[in-house]
Order: C-alpha cells, then sequence, then structure tokens
C-alpha cells in the first residue's frame, strides 16, 4: 500500500478531495475536470456529512411552488392520489436518506414530510430552518400534540399533529414515528393493542395515556408541516411493499 493509499484511507474529508483532484488531474488538464471535481467532492461530502441535503430540503416551504422545487430535486419518481380529498396528490422523492414527500394542491404545497431512513439524519427544523442536534423521541418535538394516529398492518407508525398558534398562522406540524425495517423502540404488538382499543372505544382514558406513553420513547424519524389534517398527512405515507418496492429491499 502505497502513502497516498494510506493517507486516503485515514485522512480527513479535505485530505481525500485532495487524492481524488490529484487522480483526476492526472487524467486530463483542470478546465476540462472542473465539474467532475465539483461533482467529486459534493458526493464526497454527502458520504460523511448531511450538509449538501439538508440545505436543498432548506428551499422547501408551505405555498412553494412545485416547479420551483424540481430545479432543485428534479421529476418525483412516484406520484399517488389522496383517497380523502380529490384535488389532493402526493409527490414522493426517493433519497437512500430520506424520503421527501410533497402534499400538493394543484402546483402549490399544502404540507410537506420527510422520513429519515438512516440514524443519523435529523433535517433542520421545516419552519426555523434551523439545525436539529440529536436524534430525540417524539414528546420532545411535540409536548402538546392535538391529534395522532396508528397503523400496524401495512406500515408500522405513530404520527401526531402539532397545531400551532395564530403567529404562525395555525400551520400544523406533524411528528412520528415509521418502522420501515428500522428500529423505532416501539414495538409493533404495542401498536396493535392500541390501535384495537382505538377501533372500539376513541375516546377511551386508556388510550389517550397508552399513545402518550409511546410518544415518550417512539423515535422520533418522520417530521412535517402543512395545512392539512392528520387523516391526510397518514394517507401520505408509504406503505411496507411500496417502501420495499421502490427502494428495492
Amino acid at each position: 500500500m502505497s502513502i497516498m493509499e494510506m493517507k486516503f484511507r485515514g485522512g480527513t474529508v479535505k485530505d481525500k478531495f485532495f487524492f481524488v483532484a490529484i487522480s483526476i488531474m492526472a487524467l486530463g488538464q483542470w478546465a476540462d475536470s472542473k465539474e467532475m471535481l465539483t461533482e467529486a467532492y459534493v458526493g464526497l461530502l454527502s458520504t460523511v456529512t448531511n450538509h449538501y441535503e439538508y440545505q436543498d430540503l432548506n428551499i422547501i416551504n408551505i405555498g412553494s411552488n412545485v416547479e420551483y422545487i424540481s430545479q432543485v430535486f428534479g421529476s418525483p419518481q412516484l406520484v399517488k392520489n389522496s383517497k380523502y380529498i380529490d384535488e389532493i396528490s402526493f409527490a414522493y422523492y426517493l433519497h437512500e436518506k430520506y424520503i421527501l414527500t410533497l402534499i400538493l394542491k394543484e402546483n402549490r404545497v399544502s404540507a410537506y414530510t420527510i422520513t429519515a431512513l438512516t440514524a443519523d439524519f435529523v433535517p433542520n427544523g421545516l419552519l426555523d430552518k434551523k439545525a436539529s442536534n440529536t436524534n430525540v423521541t417524539i414528546v420532545d418535538n411535540a409536548k402538546n400534540f392535538v391529534d395522532f394516529t396508528i397503523d400496524y398492518n401495512n406500515v408500522e407508525f405513530l404520527l401526531v399533529r402539532e397545531e400551532l398558534d395564530k403567529n404562525k398562522l395555525f400551520i400544523n406540524q406533524y411528528f412520528g414515528s415509521i418502522g420501515y425495517q428500522h428500529d423505532t423502540n416501539i414495538s409493533s404488538l404495542e401498536l396493535q393493542k392500541v390501535y384495537e382499543v382505538i377501533n372500539n372505544d376513541e375516546d377511551n382514558l386508556w388510550v389517550k395515556k397508552q399513545v402518550t406513553s409511546l410518544a415518550e420513547k417512539a423515535i422520533n424519524n418522520f417530521y412535517g408541516v402543512g395545512e392539512l389534517e392528520l387523516s391526510v398527512i397518514a394517507d401520505s405515507v408509504l406503505t411496507n411493499f411500496e417502501y420495499s418496492f421502490y427502494f428495492k429491499q
């Protein structure tokens, strides 16, 4: 193993970039290699940080035009219609680190959600665009949620809705925990028990206490903001089958 190879394997991101730069420059002129180097550097940073992914996601806001968003994200890999509202559709951008779902009314973003697919992917706050420091539970983000929904059949999830005040135009924030073959610190059996009680008695006090208990320990890997009811947000979540099919799991 050469000295350069040893440095590449053990060095910093900058070391690794210069290794790539030297390798590419050896194949041709700098002017011809500049675009390749830029792409290589961004790709290299993306393997060790989430900086560029967070930066891209920060351009999205409630009311954004989908054509504007497509300038950064391109065309969605999947489009579906809402089962509840005829004029609502869902556009999905499937990334190895996350699923971005735009909930559209015509070409306008009425809500959007981000489902993290890796433990270290914690997007910036969707309203303030400020960095998040750690992976936390649902209750850490939504202490006063006003609504919740649970499923364990087509996909395992616990989702909650927090209603913001008039200063933030009564926009909803959505937080949740979705399985997709990842450990979320809550089991399918726990979700099933609550789900079955809800079907029989939605106002059962045990249900409300149990949901709060689950939300206090469930790893938060689902984030969203929007103007819509939680039922529409839940409708937009990909099922286990869809996730496995589109991500080739």
